[in-house]
Formats: structure tokens, sequence, C-alpha cells
């Protein structure tokens, strides 16, 4: 019966145009056609989509119009990995969708054949798929199947068929038996829930389409459609053994709350760097049974834990927090293998330089401090005795220096660190991160003597003044100043339109304060918003004041570190890396500008800005600097999940 229907369809004119020549495709929500334009004398694909027997008449002509209007929707779609739609015609009260006819296999079919991908060359056909999307949702068009099945590869193109049209949010029958073949597996978890599509729905199926490309499996198999959205939305996906720096892309592509979520930006440039090899690829996966990470929400820009209606999204640096351009794949246990030598922290080969061995020359490393998870933050009291570093895992550490011991471990935040800070006086540490609180810890007694809810967003960056009497702390809206004693704010620097705040305080008193894109400098008796010292290029991750208190610097998302004076209020000078900028540091003697920017730490020459010194064994992305009062060792945190200690001096 099916091929007698078949042939009766083939050689048929739809709309007196289109000639159906053969059917090419068949899902459980239309046909697909390859047809003959006979008024322009082209191939075309011509979809008719079904409208089932078993819908009433108005739930017919309800889905029938519905159809329509989204085909309409995604024929304003123009991007060259995106299908594009000719027509949306009605034949016999049925409507059919008119598209280019892509030549090519799908992507799902050249891994069962081909088997997995390339890490590199998934995030290649990841950054086509993402394009097409995010000029799909600037149309207000959410595709809703993105699967390995509707992306075809040839003729050196990447294309996202089906916009708008395989499925209807809300449809009813999201788990009958004939829904699109394989669909279920690329399901977000809120559609799962039967919740409507939003953009970050299509992202999501991004990440499980990235996932199977890179592994050559889904990331839910199951016996049935149920089965498999039941495990979507209670259970975590195996960690990727294949996919190489693109596992942590996948990861943020596919956390099951929508807010938490990387954003189409954030992807975008992740991919980008995973398809220009400028991440590592760690030679020991992390193993396979190892358990899931908390599903905790991740940010460095991911919206904050309250949003709805009417808040602003308060996004922050995704490179910095939410630890993703370079995941450490190594399980913790490989980690200290090759790490530790013994439990004081002694670094492999130091044990022979102490028998004898002559000192290499230049910055050596000293040690390596295990953190456990991601660090974000690295800081160090003013007498130079003990370190903090926190960071993915929610707990500050503190070590005694210089014997590298371990002191205590600190719990108390709800959700990642990405900022510390010590008081002049030493007595008091402060941390915030993104749970949005800022806690004031005794650093005596280890216990937190204070909690502080600046409601600021993510808190991004943290300075007490010299007098140690205020702490500005810096976060996704604004920057805000601080009575200690009092647990008091005092005033709050920054305007509604600007975002993603950093923060220093100099010696001399000053405030210097970076939003997304200007360069501020407050003091007590300036104007309420500071004084405007310069536009900045790029987002700023991090700022440090000199030893003198007049020169900031400034590190940017675009690989320059800018040198400002102050008094003055101008630029006189830069450094640039290849790479973001995520923490910089100067010296107590103000000779050496540190800078961390990928998996390394390079060393300048401050005065002259020559580069002096690249510290490398960082198996991540370096994210935190702080150097000893006597400047003869500088800690590095980093996503590796240690803090390296490197003596610069003998």
């Amino acid at each position: 019966m099916v091929d007698l229907i078949m042939g009766e369809e083939r050689g048929r004119l739809v709309a007196r145009q289109y000639r159906l020549v053969e059917e090419i495709g068949r899902g459980g929500f239309g046909v697909v056609w390859r047809a003959r334009d006979e008024w322009l004398n082209r191939d075309v694909a011509a979809k008719e989509l079904f409208l089932p027997l078993y819908l009433a008449d108005d739930q017919r002509e309800e889905r029938r119009e519905r159809s329509l209007r989204e085909a309409r929707s995604a024929a304003r779609i123009v991007h060259p990995s995106a299908v594009t739609v000719h027509a949306v015609v009605e034949d016999e009260g049925v409507p059919w969708i008119i598209m280019e006819l892509v030549g090519g296999r799908s992507l799902g079919a050249i891994v069962r054949r081909d088997g997995p991908l390339p890490p590199r060359r998934a995030a290649e056909i990841g950054l086509d798929l993402l394009g097409a999307l995010r000029t799909a949702h600037a149309a207000g068009v959410v595709h809703r199947d993105v699967t390995p099945g509707n992306v075809l590869i040839g003729d050196g193109r990447v294309v996202l068929t089906d916009f708008g049209i395989a499925t209807i949010e809300g449809d009813p029958s999201i788990t009958r038996s004939g829904y699109l073949m394989g669909a279920p597996a690329y399901t977000a978890p809120e559609r799962a829930r039967g919740e409507p599509a939003v953009p970050a729905s299509d992202l999501w199926s991004l990440g499980a389409t990235l996932y199977l490309a890179v592994e050559g499996r889904r990331p839910f198999p199951g016996d049935n459609a149920n089965a498999v959205l039941h495990a979507i939305q209670n259970l975590e996906p195996p960690r990727p053994v294949l996919a190489g720096p693109l596992g942590a892309v996948i990861d943020g592509l596919m956390r099951k709350d929508p807010a938490d979520r990387l954003t189409a930006a954030q992807a975008e440039s992740l991919l980008a760097d995973v398809a220009a090899d400028r991440v590592p690829v760690l030679a020991v996966p992390r193993p396979r049974e190892e358990p899931p990470p908390v599903p905790v929400p991740r940010p460095p820009a991911l919206r904050s834990p309250v949003s709805g209606p009417g808040r602003r999204d308060r996004g922050f640096d995704v490179r910095r927090a939410l630890a993703v351009t370079a995941a450490p794949f190594a399980a913790a246990a490989v980690v200290l293998g090759l790490l530790w030598a013994d439990r004081a922290g002694t670094p492999p080969g130091a044990a022979g330089r102490a028998a004898g061995a002559p000192p290499s020359a230049g910055p050596r490393l000293a040690a390596v401090l295990p953190a456990v998870d991601e660090v974000y933050t690295v800081s160090v009291n003013a007498s130079g005795t003990l370190l903090a570093a926190a960071g993915e895992d929610r707990a500050v550490r503190l070590w005694r220096l210089p014997g590298r011991t371990p002191v205590a471990t600190l719990r108390g935040h709800g959700y990642a660190v990405f900022a510390s800070a010590f008081s002049p006086d030493g007595r008091t540490l402060a941390t915030g991160g993104y749970d949005r609180e800022i806690i004031l810890w005794n650093t005596a007694a280890r216990r937190r003597t204070a909690t502080i809810a600046p409601d600021q967003g993510t808190i991004g960056s943290l300075a007490f003044s010299p007098d140690g009497r205020r702490l500005a702390s810096a976060g996704t809206d604004d920057v805000q100043l601080w009575d200690v004693a009092r647990r008091a704010r005092v005033r709050t620097l920054g305007g509604a339109a600007e975002t993603q705040y950093s923060a220093a305080f100099s010696r001399l008193g000053w405030l210097a304060y970076a939003s997304a894109d200007r360069l501020r400098m407050w003091a007590a008796k300036a104007a309420p918003r500071g004084a405007a010292l310069g536009g900045v290029t790029s987002l700023v991750r991090t700022m440090a004041f000199d030893p003198s208190g007049r020169i900031v610097a400034v590190g940017g998302d675009d690989g320059t570190v800018t040198l400002w004076d102050c008094a003055a209020r101008r630029r006189i000078g830069a450094v640039r890396l290849d790479r973001s900028v995520n923490a910089v540091a100067f010296s107590p003697d103000g000779r050496t500008l540190a800078t961390a920017s990928g998996n390394a730490v390079v060393l300048w020459d401050a005065a002259r800005r020559v580069r002096t010194a690249t510290l490398t064994g960082h198996r991540g992305t370096v994210s935190a600097l702080a150097f000893t009062r006597d400047g003869r060792t500088l800690a590095s945190g980093g996503y590796d999940g240690t803090v390296r200690l490197w003596t610069l001096a003998p």
C-alpha cells in the first residue's frame, strides 16, 4: 500500500509549480521530496507537513495555521549554514515548504559510517551551526529539532535543515512512535518536561549533537523515547572521553537549567578557540566511571541564579569563571600523582636539586599545591605567610607560607568562588562569587565572621582600601563600597547601562574600576560616579595597581594589558598577548608585571614593557596571580585544580 501511494504521488504537480520526483526523507511530521520547479527550472526540496487524521477539525486547522506561520518565519533566515526556504504554499489544504536542495550526507550518517570526528573538526561544524541558530533566534525562530540527522555536510558547506518546522511547540505527540527518528536524545530537559522551547533549548541540542559527533554515540541512549526523556531530565550524560577540549564546551551547553548554559556568544568564542587549536588537549582523559559533578550553576557570563521577567541578564566573564576553555580532563588522582612527590608539596625533581644539582637560571617551579577543582582566585596576605585559593568547588583553602603546608578549608559559599582579598592587617579574608554573597573570615580563628549580600549579581573581584576600613566589591551590575566594621554599604558606583565590573584599590586610596567599555577612577573627593580615565577596547577581566599606587594595569578579553597613569589620567603603554588576559599582578618592587593568558604566565619588565620570562606547566587556563611580600615567589592558580609557586629570585 505504501509503495502504491508513493507511486501515485511521484510526478504530482504541487501548487501548479513543483513536480515531485522522488522521496528523499520522512519523519513523524512530514515527508521531503526532491522536486522540480517547473517555473524556474531548478531542483528543490519540497516538504509536505502531515496533518494527522486523529486530530479534530479545529486542531487540524490550528496545526495548519501554525505550520504556515512558522515556515514563513523560517523563510526570513538568511545564513550560509541555514537551509534557504524559497516558498510556503498550500495544495489541497496541506502546507508545503519549498526549500533549497542541499547535497551531501547528514552528520549522523557520517559518524555511523566513518566513526567519530576529531574535536577540531566538530568545533568547526559547531561554529557553522551556531551561526545559523543565532541568526534564527534573532529572527524569533526557535529550531526545536537540532539533531545530527538535520545537519547536512557537503560541497564545503554545513547546513542545518528544517528551521522552525520539524516540531511544534507544545505538541502532545512528542513521545509518540511517529516522532522524528533520534529526536528524543536531542530534546532539551525543559522540553522533555513539557515546557516551551526557548533559544537555550537549541543550544542544549547543539551540545548533544556535538557529543555524538566526537564520541560516536548519543549522550542519552535508551530502549524507548520515554526512557530517553526520563534520563535527560534526571541523569547526567557519561563524561566524554574523546572530546578533548571540546568536552568542556559540550558540558557548558548541556546543563539542565537553561539559565546555567553557555550563551550563544560564549559558545561561539570557545568553539573558535578549539577550532583554531588555541586550547590544549590533555593527554590523560578523566575516567568515565568518575561520578558526575554536582549540578550547580557555573558562571564567567551566565545568568544569575535569580532571573525572570523584569530582571536584566546578569552575565559575567565566561572564560574566568565558567572554566570551560581548558577543562581539567585528568582525574584528581592522576594530577596528584604527576604533580606531587611528597605530602609537603615538593615537585618532581626537587629532591635531585637539593642533593647538589645546581639551581636552574631564571624563574623555576618551586611547589604545586593541589586545590582539587578549578581555581579562580588566589591571594597572599601582606606578611606573605598565608595563601588563600578558591574556585569551582566552593571551598576556600588556606596554606601556610613558606612551609607550603595546608592550614584549613573554609566552607560557606553555595556556588563557585571567584574573588578573594586579604585585609591590610591580614586578620580578615573576604571572598565572593556566584552566590552573590561576600563572606568575611577571621583568618586566625578560621571561621566566618560576617556575610554581606550586595545584590549586585555575580561578584568578580574584591579589594580592601589601604587602611582596611573599606571593601570594594565589583559585580555584574555595579561596584559597591562597604564600611567593613559596620557591614554597611556607603556608596554605589557604575550606571545601569554598564555591566561586568572589576575593581582595584591603590595604596593612595584611589579606586579604579572598569565596566565592559570604560575605565574610571574614584576618590573620596571625586564626583559620585568617578572620573573617566578612558575607554577600553574589550571586556576587562582583571586589574592591579603598582606599588606606587599611580599606575594601574588593565587586562582585557582581547589579549591586551593597558597601563594607565591615574594621576595624569592618561594611557602610557600596553603589552599584548595572543589570548585573553585572565589575571595581572605587579611585584612588590614594581619592576615586574605578571600576566596570565591561556595556560602560561608571562613576566614583563614593567618599565620597558619587554617580556622577560614565560612560565609554563599548568595543564589548563591560568586564572589568578599573587606575589608574596618579598617578591621572591609568585603564586598562580589554574583550571587544572592546582596552585603553583614559582621562585623568581634566589
